[in-house]
C-alpha cells in the first residue's frame, strides 16, 4: 500500500522534518537532528551510479565530451571555439538590430498617436480661443 504521507508512521513521511526539529519551541525540547548521510562516491573508473529506472528508459546521462581525437570531439572543439570567439558579437548585432527596428516602429506609433491627441486638443483649445476672441470683441462697442 502507497501511502500519501498522511498517515503517523507511513513510509512517505519519514524523510520529511518534524517542526521541533526545524524551530525550537519555548516548551518543547528540540529533538535530534536526523544524521546526514554522506554523498554517495561514483564506481570505480569515474562512472556514475545510475539508477536502473533510468536506463530502463534510456535517460542514462551521458558524457559532456566526446572522446578526443574523434571527428565528434573535433567539431565540438569547433563549435565552442565559435561559441566563445564569434557567436557573441554575432549575437549581440542580432539583437541590438531587432531593437532598432522594434524601437522605430514603437517610436513611429507613439508619435503618431501623440499627434492624434495633440490635433484633438489643438482644435479645442482653437475653438475655445476663437469663442473667447468673439465674446470680447461682442462686448468691446466699436470705437
Amino acid at each position: 500500500m502507497i501511502s500519501d504521507g498522511r498517515n503517523p508512521g507511513s513510509n512517505a513521511d519519514n524523510h520529511i522534518p518534524v517542526l521541533t526539529e526545524i524551530v525550537e519551541l519555548d516548551d518543547a525540547a528540540p529533538a535530534e537532528a536526523p544524521p546526514v548521510q554522506a554523498p554517495s562516491q561514483p564506481a570505480a573508473g569515474g562512472a556514475a551510479i545510475v539508477p536502473p529506472a533510468l536506463r530502463e528508459q534510456g535517460l542514462a546521462p551521458t558524457p559532456a565530451m566526446p572522446p578526443a581525437g574523434t571527428d565528434a570531439a573535433r567539431v565540438m572543439g569547433e563549435v565552442m571555439w565559435r561559441f566563445q570567439s564569434e557567436w557573441p558579437g554575432l549575437i549581440e548585432a542580432q539583437c541590438r538590430a531587432a531593437l532598432e527596428s522594434r524601437l522605430s516602429l514603437l517610436t513611429e506609433q507613439l508619435a503618431a498617436d501623440l499627434t492624434r491627441a495633440l490635433e484633438a486638443r489643438l482644435m479645442d483649445w482653437l475653438g475655445a480661443a476663437l469663442d473667447e476672441a468673439l465674446a470680447a470683441q461682442r462686448r468691446t462697442p466699436p470705437r
